[in-house]
């Protein structure tokens, strides 16, 4: 079949995707007991699984994706510029490595695979600064813990080094040097800052040892290069190999509930369309939820909405935020070199209402008109949002105020800072932000107040939080995928206290 047969089916799919039925009544249905369950196994649930691996604890993780093994071939990830079934999620059409998530007022970019986020995040690992970490966890979390600990230990565990410099003067990188040079000249500070990516490989793809992927800005739906440094293939790789963490692909967890002193999971357990072609239930003394914002939230909420868990607290699904992302577009020439995953940030701090840092990198398809994206604006905006449940639909819902003034003055500030940049680069034309679109939804099962300081639920021992549904939405005007690794870290390590004593 052609490349552009099947970009048509995959397309068609996605568009009929939302008529399609639920998959429901399966034939067979089977169960299992473990004693701890982790849901999700992408930053936190990676972590997860290695700290109690390596205390000697077996669990098992279930994810709803798919593998996503690297092929000598380099054609494991769909491409921007040729999408096809590998790209999006979609259940009933495709288990690709992309789901967006649609809000009211906001659409959230989700990894789906082993691997989660890891798989289609941009790599970046920032440390927020104290004043604006605080600004973001208020008491919940204390900034000297986490920077004098938990940060190091994050960054060590996931590998993280910024890009040199011979990768930054090459070809490939002239569109990361032209952002650099306009920001210096706006006045922002241009900075240099941690990735998860394996420069050697971007080197090997530089020297033609290696087929093109980064470099030609691949990212957003996978690197098939190796370049970049995915849970999968470390952290959890890692957990795997002690032979004490079990990984169910393709295992997608619909409900849980309280059974005694212990919780009852139910999953659908897919094909590579995500159709349902069977059902497991998985009985565990502990469960970790591990799925991200929307996808542990979404579960909790349901489950206290329909008497499963309703002892949980009454701010399950609150303080949910966008991490303060605005997707920002640009017109004019662009540099030709699109290389990526992520290269510089520029950082403009004290000039408006918010802190603004504006990532740049690449999307891996031509500048078409003139119109390039050339950053991701992340600050701080309160957390507004909220997940409730339908009843009628029996669906969670999540509503995002995008047009609130304390959301709008924020995006008056970035469009400010798009314009100092545009106005420093002779071929930049206007530039505009928008705050419907995240990559990093942050809250809904939030520190101290749906768990305690340490993600345990107290109402239901044995059930734990790990992931970035903890953080009331935003880290500190910084991409939050470091922080979410680290508090996992800090969660597991007292899970791993819980368990032993």
């Amino acid at each position: 079949m052609s490349t552009k047969t099947t970009r048509r089916r995959f397309l068609a799919g996605a568009i009929a995707a939302s008529a399609l039925p639920l998959t429901r009544a399966p034939l067979s249905r089977a169960r299992t007991s473990a004693d701890v369950v982790i849901i999700g196994s992408g930053y936190a649930g990676a972590v997860t699984a290695l700290r109690l691996a390596q205390n000697g604890i077996a669990c098992t993780v279930l994810e709803r994706g798919r593998r996503w093994p690297l092929t000598p071939a380099g054609d494991t990830f769909a491409t921007a510029l040729n999408p096809d079934d590998r790209a999006l999620w979609l259940p009933g059409v495709a288990t690709g490595v992309l789901e967006i998530v649609t809000g009211s007022g906001i659409n959230c970019f989700a990894g789906a695979g082993v691997g989660g986020g890891s798989l289609v995040n941009y790599t970046v690992m920032m440390t927020p600064e104290r004043d604006l970490f605080t600004a973001s966890f208020g008491d919940r979390l204390d900034f000297d813990e986490m920077a004098d600990h938990w940060y190091p230990r994050a960054r060590d565990l996931l590998g993280c080094n910024p890009i040199p410099d011979d990768v930054l003067a090459a070809d490939q990188y002239s569109a990361a040097r032209a952002f650099g040079e306009a920001a210096h000249h706006a006045g922002l500070d241009v900075l240099r800052v941690p990735m998860t990516t394996d420069w050697e490989v971007v080197r090997a793809e530089l020297q033609g040892r290696t087929p093109p992927s980064a470099t030609v800005g691949d990212c957003i739906l996978g690197v098939n290069s190796g370049a970049k440094l995915s849970v999968d293939r470390t952290v959890l790789a890692a957990a795997e190999a002690t032979g004490l963490v079990t990984v169910l692909p393709l295992h997608s967890v619909t409900d849980i509930r309280a059974e005694g002193e212990r919780y009852s999971l139910t999953c659908a357990v897919l094909d590579n369309l995500g159709r349902t072609r069977s059902t497991a239930e998985f009985d565990a003394g502990t469960v970790v939820f591990a799925a991200g914002s929307v996808g542990t939230s979404t579960l909790l909420v349901r489950a206290r909405a329909r008497g499963d868990l309703p002892n949980l607290p009454t701010d399950v699904g609150l303080y949910w935020g966008s991490s303060g992302d605005h997707v920002t577009l640009r017109l004019g020439a662009t540099a030709p070199g699109q290389g990526g995953p992520a290269h510089l940030v520029a950082l403009d701090r004290h000039s408006g209402p918010t802190p603004v840092t504006l990532l740049s990198f690449p999307l891996g398809v031509p500048v078409l008109g003139g119109l390039s994206q050339n950053a991701l604006a992340v600050g701080i905006t309160p957390p507004l949002g909220a997940l409730s449940y339908d009843s009628a639909l029996d669906r969670v819902e999540l509503r995002w105020p995008a047009t609130d003034p304390e959301i709008t003055r924020v995006t008056r500030h970035i469009d400010t800072v798009l314009s100092r940049l545009g106005t420093a680069g002779p071929t930049s034309g206007p530039a505009f932000a928008s705050p419907a679109v995240t990559s990093h939804a942050l809250g809904g099962a939030v520190l101290g107040a749906v768990t305690d300081s340490h993600g345990r639920i107290d109402a239901y021992p044995g059930l734990h939080v790990v992931d970035s549904s903890l953080i009331p939405g935003s880290t500190g005007a910084v991409p939050p995928a470091l922080t979410v690794t680290a508090l996992a870290d800090r969660c597991a390590c007292a899970l791993v206290q819980d368990l032993t004593r």
